[in-house]
């Protein structure tokens, strides 16, 4: 007979070692991109950029960015209702900002999203499968926005027009086929596609505004604006790696050789991924004082 679901593996436990590896690789990582990064910018330059920055506009791009994670709260207890999980959105948020606390802080230990399927698994259970497959689609369903974003920029970059023209083709196209897998292996989930999607929209959509608000924060606003945002959607792509704790030196990266390639000023770009990870660090940090258990 087939043992349960849920029940407890029998095997032996990984040598502590062996568990320790993917954090150690992910810090050797982030200190060879902050080597880079460090490397080949003006530390100076960047500490002056930072200590100019403007307190007004920098609490903008923070209530963007508190606005695309309430929203991605929503989303996510979208997936949850679809397969009749039923939480408050209110509890949904707490467990949420709780998971983003222990995504940013305790990388090595008990991932946010462990957290999420451990604890929604006692009060469901039998139904860790399919809340770890809610969790699964909602980080897939937020790459998608993201890259629709991006190709979307990029059609509006000067590039050559069969270049633009290739990125808004790519659109439906990318569209279509992630609707088309999504249905296949997540059919269970379909009633909740419509809905989703539009809401993976707007919480990339949010923090594009809060990269904006950033570049005003930084003086830069005035300037050539579209390729900073280009540069930022790439390194949010990065940053959703498994390569660092928290984004943290992916990002930096991102920007350093984005900066080189649309030939902009890289205090700048690299300011704007420093002050994207603090906000996202504090605003994380809140989730430290939220209880969940019931």
């Amino acid at each position: 007979m087939a043992p349960p679901a849920d029940a407890p593996s029998t095997a032996p436990a990984a040598p502590a070692w062996r568990r320790a590896l993917p954090l150690l690789a992910k810090l050797a990582f982030m200190a060879g991109a902050l080597w880079l990064v460090a490397r080949h910018l003006d530390l100076p330059a960047l500490a002056r950029t930072l200590r100019h920055a403007r307190p007004g506009w920098l609490a903008v791009a923070a209530a963007l960015f508190i606005v695309s994670k309430v929203l991605a709260s929503v989303r996510l207890n979208q997936f949850f209702q679809a397969i009749d999980l039923t939480i408050s959105e209110e509890y949904n948020l707490r467990l949420y900002w709780l998971g983003m606390f222990y995504n940013l802080f305790l990388p090595g230990g008990i991932g946010g999203d462990g957290y999420k399927v451990y604890l929604l698994g006692r009060q469901f259970p039998g139904r860790r499968k399919a809340i770890f497959r809610a969790l699964l689609l909602d980080r897939l369903s937020g790459m998608v926005a993201l890259l629709v974003l991006l190709l979307l920029l990029f059609a509006a970059t000067d590039y050559p027009g069969w270049w633009r023209a290739g990125a808004l083709a790519l659109v439906p196209l990318g569209l279509g086929l992630s609707y088309i897998l999504g249905r296949w292996w997540f059919g269970e989930f379909r009633g909740a596609f419509g809905r989703t999607s539009w809401q993976a929209l707007g919480v990339q959509g949010a923090q594009v505004l809060q990269a904006w608000a950033l570049l005003a924060a930084l003086g830069a606003a005035g300037g050539p604006v579209l390729p900073y945002l280009l540069v930022f959607l790439a390194s949010s792509i990065a940053a959703v790696l498994p390569l660092t704790v928290g984004g943290l030196g992916a990002r930096e990266l991102t920007f350093l050789y984005g900066a080189k390639l649309f030939a902009l000023s890289a205090p700048v770009a690299v300011s704007v991924s420093v002050l994207f990870y603090v906000i996202t660090a504090l605003v994380s940090l809140v989730g430290a004082l939220v209880r969940v258990e019931k």
